[in-house]
C-alpha cells in the first residue's frame, strides 16, 4: 500500500501519507490473504501460500475501503476518524474528496496490472455497492423509513461486498472451482455484515474514547441501527411505548435533542436489544465459518476462525 505512486503536488502527497498512516486493523487486506493462504491447493513446503497477486489483490482492496472513508467522511461532516481528525477536518471537503479520488486510480492501476478481466470485474461491482448502500443511507437517513431488508441490504452494500470481493478475488487468484469461490465469496459477505452489526453494538457499548467518535454517533446522524429496529420489533405489541420511542429518536434526527440520549438508552435496555443484537451478530458470525468448514486444517484457517471470533467479541 505504501508503495503506490505519489502525487507531485505537495498537500495532496501530504493528505495521501496521512491518510494511509492511519489505516487501522487492514482487516480487508487480512481476510483476502488469510483466504487466501487457507485455499492455497499447493502441496509444496517450499511454496510460499501467497504471492504477488494475492498481495497486489489485498493491497487494492484496502486502497478502495480507504479512499471510501475520505468520501464517507465528506458526507458524514466527520471531524473524528479512529480519534484523530480526518482529512476534511484539517484541508477542507474538496481535499478529502480528491484524496479518495487519488486512491481509487491507484488502486485501479493495480488492478489492471494484474491483467484479469475477472477481478477487475469484481471490485467494479464492489464500487457499485458502495454507491448503491451510501444512496440507501441518504434515503433512509433521519427518517424512521429502515425495515430489515433494507438494513441488510445497505450493510452488505456499504460493508460486506468488500469483504466478500476479498474472498471471491482470493479463489479466483487460487484458481479454485466455481463452487469453492463462492464459498469464499460468502465467507466474506456474512464476515461483513457481522462485523457491521457489532459496530451498530458498539455505538451503545463503547465510550468516544475508545470507539474513536462520539457515542451514539448513528442515531445523532439520523441512522437507524440493529438495536433501534429490534427494540422497534419488541415494542410493536405495546403503541403508545413505540410512539413514544420513536418520537425520542426523531427528537435526537431532527432537533439534535441530546437530553433524549438516557431515555433511548432506557428504552434499548429495557427491550434487550442490545443482547438480541450480539445474537444477530453470532449468527452471521456462524454462517461466516459455516462457509470454509471445507477449508483443509491449517494456521491460516485458525487464523480466520480466531478472527470472526475477534470481530464479535471487539470492543473497538
Amino acid at each position: 500500500i505504501q508503495g503506490i505512486i505519489m502525487p507531485d503536488i505537495e498537500v495532496l502527497a501530504h493528505t495521501i501519507a496521512q491518510t494511509l498512516n492511519n489505516t487501522g486493523k487492514l482487516l480487508r487486506p487480512l481476510v483476502g490473504l488469510l483466504l487466501s493462504a487457507a485455499s492455497s491447493t499447493s502441496t509444496s513446503s517450499h511454496e510460499k501460500p501467497v504471492g504477488f497477486r494475492h498481495i497486489e489483490t489485498a493491497a487494492v482492496a484496502e486502497l478502495i475501503h480507504v479512499a471510501t472513508l475520505l468520501h464517507d467522511d465528506v458526507i458524514d461532516d466527520s471531524d473524528l476518524r479512529r480519534g484523530l481528525p480526518t482529512i476534511r477536518a484539517d484541508y477542507g471537503n474538496r481535499l478529502s474528496i480528491l484524496s479518495g479520488d487519488y486512491l481509487l486510480a491507484q488502486a485501479s492501476l493495480k488492478l489492471s496490472q494484474l491483467n484479469n478481466c475477472r477481478l477487475v470485474s469484481i471490485f467494479a461491482m464492489v464500487l457499485a455497492n458502495l454507491c448503491e448502500g451510501e444512496v440507501k443511507q441518504l434515503k433512509t437517513g433521519y427518517t424512521l423509513d429502515m425495515d430489515w431488508p433494507t438494513y441488510l441490504r445497505k450493510n452488505v452494500c456499504k460493508t460486506a461486498s468488500l469483504f466478500a470481493a476479498c474472498g471471491e478475488s482470493a479463489g479466483v487468484n487460487n484458481h479454485l472451482p466455481e463452487s469453492n469461490i463462492a464459498r469464499l465469496q460468502q465467507f466474506g459477505e456474512q464476515f461483513g455484515i457481522a462485523f457491521q452489526i457489532v459496530d451498530d453494538l458498539l455505538d451503545y457499548t463503547a465510550d468516544a474514547q475508545t470507539l474513536g467518535k462520539p457515542v451514539l454517533d448513528d442515531l445523532k446522524n439520523g441512522l437507524i441501527n440493529a438495536p433501534v429496529l429490534i427494540a422497534f420489533d419488541k415494542l410493536n405489541g405495546q403503541p403508545d411505548r413505540l410512539k413514544q420511542f420513536k418520537n425520542l429518536c426523531l427528537q435526537l434526527f431532527n432537533d439534535q435533542n441530546e437530553a433524549v440520549i438516557p431515555d433511548i438508552q432506557a428504552v434499548i435496555d429495557d427491550t434487550n436489544a442490545l443482547a438480541a443484537t450480539k445474537d444477530l451478530a453470532r449468527h452471521y458470525a456462524k454462517a461466516a465459518t459455516d462457509a470454509i468448514a471445507h477449508l483443509r486444517p491449517s494456521p491460516y484457517k485458525t487464523a480466520l476462525d480466531l478472527l470472526v471470533d475477534y470481530s464479535i467479541h471487539r470492543q473497538m
